[in-house]
């Protein structure tokens, strides 16, 4: 039973490491992490790029807000459940 976890971001590079560390600490291993650069200026790309974890789907696209940003990662989401989370949000074991 695979978990989709579908992150937009939008400059959001300060609050990211902390973010994607949270999903991928959590105990169900069975998860992909989709994470979407809404057109960040920051250095979004930097830090999402900085983990080396076959679970993270990084995708890139022009700013169109954060609802299109997520419907994008739904609409490549391969999991049963699918689970909203934002760049600066925490997820706690």
């Amino acid at each position: 039973m695979m978990i989709s976890v579908i992150m937009p971001a939008y400059n959001a590079g300060t609050f990211l490491r902390q973010s994607i560390s949270s999903i991928l600490d959590q105990t169900e291993k069975d998860i992909e992490l989709i994470i979407i650069n809404d057109g960040s200026t920051d250095n979004s790309e930097e830090v999402i790029l900085s983990f080396k974890d076959e679970r993270i789907k990084y995708f890139t696209q022009q700013n169109g807000g954060a609802a299109a940003a997520r419907n994008f990662g739904i609409d490549r989401a391969k999991g049963e459940f699918i689970a909203l989370m934002d760049a600066d949000d925490i997820s706690l074991p």
